[in-house]
């Protein structure tokens, strides 16, 4: 699930769930990033402007985050569980992930074989610390069938080819990343994020 919430079809209930889910955390990223006013993210809960001792993540070791998160959306959407949810999200992000398997792949009677390229990630917030590791991604979905029992391809995804951008964050859970938020960059009919 190459970046999860992006496929064209389940914007609008995704939409829904993220607006509830979004903090003015994602406002900071956005307007700095649309080269707006920034609000100072010290006035930002969980965006901190100085980073809190201990470690942070550089550009490169937030790739190997994106990538990892990356290949187990993909091969949760391919083996939809909600149990398994878990072990790669929580928070808004978890209850996205649960509300998008249950309506479009196990409502439906499919999985999902999906794929992305990044193309860009910046570091908004390094994840210093206990600090959550904020980026603003660009990524290309590659392939997005929507599969049936046989394995025969029911449907692919119309936003293939289409980039995508996006802020997500991740927390620490134990020696790995799980997403925590998502939320798109990109005008989209239905607004908000894209499942």
């Amino acid at each position: 699930m190459g970046g999860l919430l992006r496929s064209r079809t389940g914007v609008a209930i995704a939409a829904a769930i993220a607006s509830l889910g979004l903090t003015l955390g994602t406002a900071v990223a956005v307007a700095h990033f649309r080269d707006t006013t920034a609000i100072p993210a010290a006035a930002v809960p969980g965006v901190l402007q100085t980073p809190v001792p201990g470690p942070c993540v550089t550009k490169a070791q937030a790739q190997q985050v994106w990538n990892d998160v990356n290949a187990r959306l993909d091969a949760l959407v391919l083996h939809p569980s909600l149990n398994a949810v878990d072990g790669v999200a929580q928070g808004s992000a978890a209850a996205q992930i649960r509300a998008y398997l249950q309506q479009h792949l196990f409502d439906q009677h499919l999985t999902e074989l999906e794929r992305s390229r990044l193309d860009d990630l910046t570091v908004v917030q390094a994840g210093c610390g206990s600090q959550p590791l904020t980026v603003r991604i660009s990524e290309t979905l590659l392939q997005d069938d929507y599969l049936t029992a046989d394995g025969s391809v029911d449907h692919a995804d119309p936003g293939v080819g289409q980039a995508s951008h996006l802020v997500q964050s991740y927390v620490r859970a134990g020696a790995t990343w799980k997403l925590v938020t998502i939320a798109s960059l990109d005008p989209s009919p239905g607004g908000g994020i894209t499942v």
